[in-house]
């Protein structure tokens, strides 16, 4: 279960992104069609949240790093902090900005500003393949 997850967790991260900058180009354009779109991508970013929550607190990476290794440990080193502590701090506040961003789209406004200040902590924060082994991801799930 915990490899379905994963990969569930991986895909959803290039949904988050497809409709992330749909979502940013409408805002930025004042296109039509942002409600709707900025609805899936609260969807999508939701539930990658819950997966990525329930992977932190049961996995081996995440919380269970600094219960085992204590805080001080995990800080000093890049590979335990970015699993332990960046990863999910980006990622929380990136939702609480697409979220933030929904709601005013929902009332016709274009939140850029929100959209793109997610967009880049969202790249600067997913486990890329070409960054330092032990934190890298393919670039699709199952590859």
């Amino acid at each position: 279960m915990e490899s379905g997850l994963l990969h569930l967790h991986n895909f959803l991260r290039w949904v988050v992104l497809f409709f992330l900058i749909i979502s940013l180009l409408q805002a930025m354009g004042k296109k039509p069609g942002l409600k709707k779109t900025s609805l899936w991508l609260l969807i999508a970013s939701h539930i990658t949240l819950l997966i990525g929550l329930y992977q932190y607190f049961t996995s081996a990476v995440g919380f269970k790093l600094i219960q085992s290794n204590g805080f001080g440990v995990v800080m000093k080193d890049s590979i335990m902090r970015f699993w332990a502590v960046e990863h999910i701090t980006g990622m929380l506040i990136a939702i609480i900005l697409i979220t933030i961003a929904r709601g005013k789209a929902k009332r016709g406004g274009y939140p850029v500003a929100l959209y793109l200040l997610a967009l880049i902590i969202i790249l600067a924060v997913v486990p890329w393949p070409f960054r330092e082994l032990g934190i890298q991801r393919p670039w699709f799930p199952g590859m």
